[in-house]
Formats: C-alpha cells, structure tokens, sequence
C-alpha cells in the first residue's frame, strides 16, 4: 500500500499543476485521491449539480460547457495536467459548467477533505484562483456599445492577460493622462500592473472598454472595496487620450454603477487630482461633492446612484447587469 502511494505521489509529481512541489509534499494527498478513468463522451461533472469532488487530469483532455441564463453555449478544452471542479469546491456551490470527456482520460478524483490537501500544496490555491478566472472569463460575451460618434466598442470584465495587452497595445495613455490616474508622474510598476488587472471580480471589479476592430483596451474603470465585505469602494478609471471627450468615460461609470448594485456596493468613494476634470464632471453627474485633502487633491464620498439614474437602453442595462452578474456568481 506505501508503495502504490509513493509512486501515486510521484505521478502527481510530474503533472506541470504540482511544479513547485515535491513529492513528499504530495503524499498526504496521493492518500486521499482515487484513480478514475472516463471514455470519450463520458459526463464526469454537470452545471448545476452539487460539487462533492474535483478532478485531476493525468491523461487525455475534456470539453468544459457553460450554459448561460439566455441558453446560450460556450465551451473550452482543457488538457492534462489540469484540475477541473475546483470553482465549485472553492465557492461551496454547484458546478457552474459541465464537463466531458473529450478522449479516454484518466487522472484522480478528491472530495472534501482532499481538496483541503490540496490548497496548502505551494502555488496551488494562488494557481487555482487564477484559473477559475480564466476559465470563467473565457465563457463571457463581450457586449457591443456604440460611442456618440458611431465608433463600435466592447465592454467585458478584465481578462488575465490585459496587463499585456495593455503594455503592449496600439492606444496611447500620455503621461499626462497617467499622471492623473495615478497622481504620479513615475511609470506604474510591473506590481501595480499585475494588480490592476490581476483581479478577484468581488473585492476588486473591472470593467475594460476595447476597440472592436483593432481589438486593444481604450479604457478601464474599476471598484475596490476599502475592506473584503463591506459596502464602501474607492473607484478610478482611464481612457486613452485618443477616445477622450468621446463618452466612454461617461458608459463606464454608468456600467460600474450597474456592477456595484449586483455586488452590494452601497457608497464610491474616490481621490483625484483638483484639476482632473474629466473625471470629477462625469462623477459631478452622479452627485458628487468634493472636499479638498491636500494641495491639488479632492475627494467624495457618494451614495451609488440608483439604477433609474442610469441612462441606458433597457436591453444594453440588462445583458451589463447579466454579466457582471455571471461573474459575480461565479467566483463571488
């Protein structure tokens, strides 16, 4: 029996999921997962169902499926050396999507107690939240919107990846735009950029704003609980110098205002420059008043507004609250 689990421990081992451990540090949970083997076809998870274990693929490949609340479809394939069922397990909930197997696979199944084995492993709690992001992301429909002047945007909550696509992108932030951002005329750090938009979609919100043809992110805006659970979030956005005074700023804010009631935001707060005054006027339209902070720097505190405020097509209001609602749910 030892020796079933140690070679266990060391197949784990070799799975890219479990790169920075050892083998030792896999015996606790080789003794607790069961091998499981599914031909291709096979239903191992249903969207919907209880979530009493999770999956380790060792071999072969399955199909995730999420079905929205419109009936609509999305899928992914994920390979070996995945772990599948974890969003559930970490939220306590039923799965949020259904997987099959794509081709004869095998691996190892855990319940409970196992999976409490396997977020202590090193890397691997911080490795499953940013896959459950991923994986959830990769099931939302960017929702079209048109600015004043015709041009066609996307809005969708921020992606794993859009630091780069941000970095790397065609659409220029100046510095003058930065330094109101950020209050700083120093370039953001590789951190703050991973934090920005590295983010868990319930303390910290995202919404992105990119160019439907050109595909790059033109703007930003975001919430940030000042504490995990509670009501009160300091708020900032950007828009890029080409796509200002052009309303993106104003779309935002009115679809952050929507985030905010699905995630229980009660009160913005927020800290800009005195002179920042695209910001302060979208905000001014929502009932902002400013109290002076320090020299050059005022700040607000104000109620959300209330949704009959929002001044948005019906069916535009509704798919923004569907998704922010769908995320939300998902990893909330």
């Amino acid at each position: 029996m030892a020796e079933n689990i140690t070679a266990r421990a060391s197949e784990l081992a070799n799975l890219s999921v479990f790169a920075d451990c050892f083998g030792a540090d896999l015996y606790p949970l080789a003794l607790l997962v069961e091998p499981v083997h599914a031909e291709a076809g096979d239903v191992i998870m249903r969207q919907g169902e209880p979530a009493d274990f999770f999956l380790i693929i060792a071999s072969g490949s399955a199909i995730v499926q999420h079905t929205d609340i419109d009936g609509a479809t999305a899928q992914i394939n994920v390979e070996a050396g995945r772990i599948l069922g974890e969003i559930a397990l970490l939220r306590h909930s039923t799965r949020i999507a259904t997987v099959i197997a794509a081709e004869d696979l095998s691996g190892w199944t855990g319940d409970d107690d196992a999976f409490d084995q396997l977020i202590e492993l090193p890397g691997v709690l911080t490795m499953l939240v940013r896959t459950a992001r991923q994986r959830v992301a990769a099931f939302i429909e960017p929702i079209p919107f048109r600015l004043r002047d015709g041009t066609e945007l996307l809005l969708r909550p921020v992606l794993p990846g859009d630091g780069v696509r941000s970095e790397k992108g065609e659409v220029e932030f100046s510095s003058e735009t930065m330094y109101r951002r950020f209050m700083t005329a120093r370039e953001p750090t590789q951190a703050l950029m991973d934090y920005l938009f590295q983010v868990d979609y319930v303390n910290h919100f995202v919404w992105v704003a990119i160019d439907a043809e050109a595909g790059n992110i033109v703007a930003d805006v975001r919430y940030v609980r000042e504490e995990p659970g509670q009501p009160v979030a300091e708020i900032a956005f950007i828009v890029g110098d080409d796509y200002q005074g052009r309303g993106v700023g104003s779309f935002l804010m009115k679809a952050l205002v929507i985030a905010a009631h699905v995630g229980g935001i009660e009160k913005f707060t927020a800290r800009v420059l005195s002179d920042n005054l695209p910001m302060r006027t979208i905000l001014d339209k929502f009932g902002a008043e400013w109290q002076r902070e320090d020299l050059g720097v005022v700040t607000t505190v104000m109620d959300v507004p209330d949704l009959r405020d929002v001044n948005l097509p019906p069916e535009l209001m509704g798919r923004v609250r569907d998704v922010a609602r769908q995320v939300l749910e998902a990893l909330g």
